[in-house]
């Protein structure tokens, strides 16, 4: 389990909403991931921007692929640790798998869109390609860091959400 997710933090610039969220992971953890987006910041019937690994800090010495999970509960909570992650409150689940392929040591984005059609288009590291996905309408989301091992040591890992 990620050491501490931290907040979420929201504002605005230049008319748009920006949601941030850093965890700080340990080498004894697997996956990192976020609290749940906050209630009522993000319009989730709109296209936003996904960035994970602003900082481009190094994170893992293994590919680390980014995951979209979604809840539909004000309670919606995730914990665990390697194959043990799942939503423990709330109801929620995972929508995406791998929408970026590796975060391990630069800062990747995607589009995530509700209302694309299309097969998901993975943000790729070697492209470089610009993914675009759809998770589905849901009130909140959780993006998750999934290690191919455990973390490089005590890192934190900088999500940036922007609309």
């Amino acid at each position: 389990m990620p050491s501490v997710p931290g907040a979420w933090t929201s504002s605005t610039i230049n008319g748009r909403t920006v949601l941030e969220c850093d965890t700080t992971v340990t080498s004894s953890d697997n996956d990192a991931y976020t609290l749940k987006t906050p209630a009522g910041k993000l319009d989730t019937t709109r296209p936003w921007i996904l960035m994970v690994n602003t900082g481009g800090a190094t994170i893992d010495n293994q590919a680390l692929a980014v995951d979209i999970w979604a809840g539909h509960a004000d309670g919606f909570v995730m914990s665990g640790n390697d194959g043990t992650v799942a939503v423990t409150t709330g109801s929620g689940y995972e929508v995406l798998s791998a929408v970026i392929d590796d975060v391990k040591s630069v800062g990747l984005a995607v589009i995530v869109n509700p209302n694309y059609n299309g097969a998901l288009v993975q943000t790729a590291l070697s492209g470089p390609v610009e993914g675009i996905c759809n998770p589905g309408k849901a009130p909140y989301y959780i993006i998750n860091c999934d290690g191919q091992g455990t973390f490089s040591g005590s890192v934190t890992c900088h999500y940036v959400i922007i609309q």
